[in-house]
């Protein structure tokens, strides 16, 4: 009898730790989810952008400034390995993620464009000259009759913070029906009107949600380019952006935003010149020279290490853990030839395999961004992993 008891017992026992078990797997699954960076960007300077007319989801090609800027975004992202890339479905947004990929080390990385990441539309007012729309949205502005026009702009942005976008959003779609939609362009379908500031932000959190879920799985850096009032409009209906102000976003402007345990994150503090540190970092990036290193063989009993970098490239030998053991530099021609030291070689010898930093001549300067931002040591180290051979 005691045995059967005890069978019964054991049973349901394992019973319920199997319970417990299985509906504790969701939570087991969260914990499993990674940190993701998303470096939310704006596109580069297009026609429309120079030409003064309105572009929501109307499209115009890059200037030769804003491939050129491209790239420079791209330098500044150098070191970083995006894992995926995402744009709007326009040329303007798909080029600049394509170009900053291509200068930051990840051309390989393909491009994904959705429309959710588009531009708020503009409806009929697509293409036409602020100026003259600013005439019609600008009273507008909730609360409605306080800004009279385009001379009012930047009294309406300082007036309005954070919120200011959203607000102009709203009265381009408030305009399409304004005086019995005197405004409206009867040949567009209702699908083409002017989108309200809550459809923006709809279909922004939607995608960008869904791109960090997907991400999560393995952590790590995606990019990904919109435009400057279909960002700004999303950053102000969540919870966690506590930058009140106005905030302008320049052509190719980013900002690094981290999604972990569900939530979006952002920096504490957000100005349109730290949104434009990466492109003027990746412009004075640009102009150290390039390096490359190649590291022929390492055998313990000669402790001669061979190969080639850049012309006179400071080199220096680090354990695992980043610790320096030795400095040296290479000859005029790239070509390097050395012996490490005692001290180094037992410790390499420990450590079975050792780092070798390669740094071009000329590039003296360190720069590193906040530690909200973007952290990059200077264009043009490259570091290789060298094993000792018995």
């Amino acid at each position: 009898m005691l045995k059967k008891s005890f069978v019964v017992a054991m049973a349901l026992l394992s019973g319920v730790v199997f319970w417990g078990t299985a509906n504790h797997q969701p939570a087991l699954a969260a914990t499993k989810a990674k940190p993701v960076n998303l470096y939310l960007t704006r596109h580069g300077q297009t026609m429309f952008n120079i030409n003064g007319r309105g572009q929501g989801w109307a499209d115009s090609p890059l200037t030769d400034t804003g491939i050129q800027v491209a790239h420079q975004l791209g330098y500044g992202l150098y070191g970083l390995h995006f894992s995926a890339a995402y744009s709007a479905d326009n040329m303007r947004t798909f080029k600049t993620a394509h170009y900053a990929l291509s200068s930051s080390g990840n051309g390989k990385v393909p491009v994904t464009w959705t429309a959710n990441l588009r531009e708020g539309g503009y409806g009929s007012f697509e293409g036409q000259k602020y100026d003259e729309v600013n005439k019609i949205t600008m009273p507008l502005l909730r609360p409605a009759g306080t800004y009279s026009g385009p001379q009012d702009f930047s009294k309406a942005q300082q007036a309005l913070g954070k919120d200011f976008w959203p607000a102009l959003q709203d009265a381009y779609h408030d305009a399409e029906s304004v005086d019995g939609g005197k405004y409206s362009d009867p040949t567009l379908p209702a699908s083409l009107k002017a989108e309200s500031a809550n459809q923006v932000i709809s279909r922004m959190n939607t995608e960008l949600t869904a791109i960090a879920k997907k991400a999560a799985n393995k952590g790590g850096n995606v990019l990904v380019v919109s435009s400057g009032m279909s960002i700004p409009e999303w950053l102000s209906a969540q919870a966690n952006y506590t930058v009140n102000s106005f905030v302008n976003w320049g052509n190719e402007a980013v900002m690094k935003v981290t999604y972990k345990n569900g939530q979006f994150y952002f920096p504490k503090y957000v100005s349109s010149e730290t949104l434009l540190y990466t492109i003027n970092k990746g412009a004075k990036l640009q102009q150290l020279p390039a390096n490359q290193l190649r590291v022929r063989t390492f055998k313990v009993k000669k402790n001669v290490l061979t190969g080639k970098t850049s012309s006179n490239a400071a080199l220096t030998v680090l354990n695992n853990k980043g610790t320096v053991l030795q400095k040296t530099k290479a000859k005029p021609a790239g070509n390097f030839t050395f012996k490490l030291s005692s001290a180094a070689l037992k410790k390499v010898k420990n450590f079975k395999q050792f780092k070798l930093m390669s740094t071009p001549a000329g590039a003296k300067e360190s720069l590193n961004m906040a530690s909200d931002q973007i952290t990059q040591t200077v264009f043009g180290n490259k570091t290789a992993t060298v094993k000792v051979v018995q």
